[in-house]
């Protein structure tokens, strides 16, 4: 998984300095063939509007652009009332970046802070001048946005790691359920006390096993399937992409569900008569664990389940008692881990999401 990440990491940094390496170049030969002066700073303006995803790099854009005619309107008032000088241009900075972060267009202070030096440069604001700030704004912001444009999704690359995603979800279920079964009978419900060493008697049975269930890897996978799905919305803009980041949101609810189930788990130091029925269920939910499943068959079948421990005799010692508890947590976490799917579904069915199924 690590690894994984790490040549993720690297493939997204060297398509990054592809990108802002050919788009710089790009955007000054521009400018310069229109013979505009001050050409590199268009290859600037494409560096700074390059950002990592389409839809970002748009509404930036758009802010600066914003940002840009703010500029001219105050640069123009203040130069023409103090001059073209120093004092001049700290004032314009103050009060540009003012009203910027008034106005919520941060993202244009640093660009347009630039490209108004050139007034000061020149000594002059006229309409030569504005139009050959606006020709280095356009090359340079429109290759920026046109080089991000052609950004290639990973959409089918998310879908192939969700598969495995899944797959591995499937063996902490089943992994759980084996848990459940990997223990041995205490002595007050069968098990015969003369048989058992000095430190299986002193725990009620046999030895206890502390192993947990390790979650890191999903934990992990989980987490990076977000961050994708996240990139791969901002990457997209025209099409609905907001299944991806709800589906793994709701898997990462679930993985919660379940580290819950195998903390319960971990304080159950025997087999039932009880715990067999629970197990048995955790690897028919693992078998039937899929995308497109809607859970409600599922969740029939825990009405069966329910049903099935209420005829169940009353506990007969404390211990029992208290163990008997702990699997009907288990069962209420099972039902919830459920649930949590059950909701998704008809979630999709009110946003009108349910043709990612198709």
């Amino acid at each position: 998984m690590v690894k994984n990440q790490r040549n993720f990491l690297i493939t997204k940094n060297l398509l990054y300095l592809l990108k802002t390496g050919i788009g710089t170049a790009i955007a000054i030969i521009i400018a310069e063939s229109f013979g505009l002066v001050f050409s590199p700073s268009a290859g600037i303006i494409t560096l700074l509007t390059i950002q990592n995803t389409k839809r970002e790099t748009i509404f930036i854009a758009l802010k600066r652009i914003l940002g840009f005619f703010l500029a001219v309107i105050v640069a123009f008032g203040i130069f023409n009332v103090i001059g073209y000088s120093s004092i001049a241009f700290g004032v314009f900075a103050l009060v540009f970046i003012a009203l910027c972060k008034a106005a919520g267009l941060q993202d244009g202070i640093s660009m347009n802070t630039v490209l108004t030096t050139h007034f000061l440069i020149e000594q002059r604001m006229d309409i030569s001048m504005i139009l050959n700030e606006i020709g280095l704004l356009l090359i340079g912001m429109g290759i920026g946005i046109i080089i991000n444009l052609i950004m290639p999704k990973n959409k089918k690359q998310i879908q192939m790691e969700q598969r495995a995603f899944e797959q591995e979800m499937k063996m902490i279920l089943r992994s759980l359920a084996k848990d459940l079964k990997d223990k041995s009978i205490c002595p007050v419900y069968g098990e015969n006390q003369e048989t058992l060493t000095p430190l299986q008697k002193e725990q009620g049975g046999s030895e206890v096993k502390l192993e947990s269930t390790d979650f890191t890897h999903l934990d992990n996978e989980v987490e990076s399937l977000l961050q994708k799905a996240k990139e791969n919305e901002g990457n997209t803009l025209l099409s609905d992409t907001r299944y991806l980041i709800s589906y793994f949101e709701m898997r990462k609810m679930q993985i919660d569900v379940l580290k819950t189930i195998s903390n319960h788990i971990n304080q159950i130091p025997v087999v039932l008569e009880q715990t067999y029925p629970i197990a048995d269920y955790l690897n028919h939910v693992a078998d039937s664990f899929h995308e497109l499943n809607n859970v409600a068959g599922l969740l029939e079948e825990m009405d069966q389940l329910y049903e099935y421990y209420r005829k169940q005799p009353l506990p007969e010692t404390r211990e029992e008692f208290e163990y008997r508890a702990i699997l009907f947590q288990i069962l209420k976490e099972l039902e919830h881990f459920l649930r949590i799917k059950r909701i998704f579904v008809l979630e999709l069915e009110n946003k009108n999401m349910k043709s990612y199924w198709k």
